[in-house]
C-alpha cells in the first residue's frame, strides 16, 4: 500500500526518505559478504595446493633418495666422474632426476636439492640450510652434494619454493620472503651393500 506522500507525488524529504527503502539492501549485503568470501575462498585453495604440492614432493624425494639407498646414484656419478663430469655437473644431473619425478604442474627451476652423507646416524647434520636470494629473488645457496659409500646414512632433502598467490591475502602462508613458501621433503637412510 502506497504511502500518502508516494500518492499525492510529492518526494520525501530528510532521514525519513531511506529509513523505510529497502530497494538496494541485497547489493549492499552482498558487497559485504562477497570480499571475506573470497578471501577465505583463496586461503583455502592455497592451503589446498600446499598440502597436495606438498605431497608430490614427498613422492619425488622418496624416489630420488631411493635411488641413493641402492647405489644407482653412486654408480651414475661413478661413470659420470670417469668420463670428465664435475662435482656441480653431477648435481646438476641429480636435480635433473628429480625434477624428472615431479609432477607437471611444478617448474623444475624452482626446486632445490641437498644431499649430505654421515658416517653414523649421530653425525648426521639434520639442520636446514637457510636460503638466501639475490636481487633478482633468485636463491643463491650452494647446497650440498654428498652420495656417501656403502653404508653410510645419507639425508635427501628436496625444497620447492611455491609461489603464494593473492599477494594482499598471503594469509601467513609466506615462508621465506619473495612471495614463497618453502616446500621440503626429506628421506635419511642408510645405503645398503652394492657393488
Amino acid at each position: 500500500m502506497a504511502s500518502a506522500a508516494q500518492r499525492s507525488g510529492k518526494p520525501r524529504r530528510g532521514w525519513r526518505s531511506i529509513v523505510p527503502a529497502r530497494d538496494g539492501a541485497t547489493i549492499i549485503e552482498f558487497a559485504l559478504v562477497v570480499t571475506p568470501f573470497f578471501a577465505v575462498l583463496m586461503a583455502i585453495l592455497q592451503t589446498s595446493l600446499i598440502y597436495f604440492s606438498q605431497e608430490a614432493l614427498e613422492t619425488s624425494v622418496e624416489a630420488a633418495a631411493r635411488s641413493v639407498v641402492t647405489g644407482k646414484a653412486q654408480a651414475a656419478d661413478a661413470t659420470g666422474s670417469s668420463s670428465g663430469m664435475s662435482p656441480a655437473q653431477l648435481q646438476t644431473r641429480f636435480r635433473n632426476a628429480a625434477c624428472a619425478t615431479l609432477p607437471g604442474y611444478m617448474s623444475c627451476a624452482k626446486l632445490l636439492v641437498d644431499v649430505r652423507s654421515a658416517t653414523s646416524w649421530n653425525a648426521m647434520d639434520t639442520s636446514m640450510p637457510t636460503i638466501t636470494f639475490d636481487a633478482n629473488g633468485n636463491p643463491n645457496n650452494t647446497l650440498s652434494y654428498s652420495l656417501g659409500s656403502q653404508g653410510a646414512v645419507v639425508l635427501v632433502r628436496l625444497m620447492y619454493l611455491w609461489p603464494i598467490q593473492a599477494a594482499p591475502m598471503q594469509l601467513g602462508l609466506v615462508n621465506v620472503g619473495n612471495g614463497q613458501r618453502l616446500i621440503v621433503a626429506t628421506s635419511v637412510a642408510k645405503t645398503e651393500s652394492y657393488s
